[in-house]
């Protein structure tokens, strides 16, 4: 059974934050950001902040993608920070629909950063 590579999973890793980061832009901070800071339907540092670390996971998917230890560093702090947000949310949202996507979001974050951890087997000699 042939076992995965660091580089394939780092890969994945960066797909997989590469996706949310794309839905985080496209689905929340395009839309409040151009509402302004007047008009935006959140609070206009979370908008800021929200857009910072969605563009930090596209430079580090980038870096992950790559091969680069800088990258898989980058990624891993982006999906800690984005767990801290998850975590929150499941412990803060009302609704049921919030629930299971913190929920989502949770097992993601997890995935993402076990595969940048992620270490090929040696095999030993004896």
């Amino acid at each position: 059974m042939e076992i995965m590579t660091r580089s394939t999973a780092l890969k994945i890793a960066a797909v997989l934050s590469v996706l949310v980061a794309l839905i985080g832009i496209t689905m929340f901070d395009l839309p409040n950001l151009v509402l302004g800071a007047q008009d935006s339907r959140e609070p206009f540092a979370i908008v800021l902040g929200s857009f910072t670390s969605d563009v930090l996971a596209l430079v580090a998917a980038y870096g992950a993608w790559r091969s680069q230890k800088w990258g898989a560093v980058l990624l891993i702090a982006v999906n800690a920070f984005w767990l801290v947000q998850a975590i929150g949310s499941l412990l803060f949202d009302t609704t049921a629909g919030e629930t299971v996507f913190a929920s989502v979001m949770l097992a993601h974050h997890l995935v993402v950063i076990t595969l940048c951890l992620w270490r090929e087997r040696v095999v030993s000699a004896a």
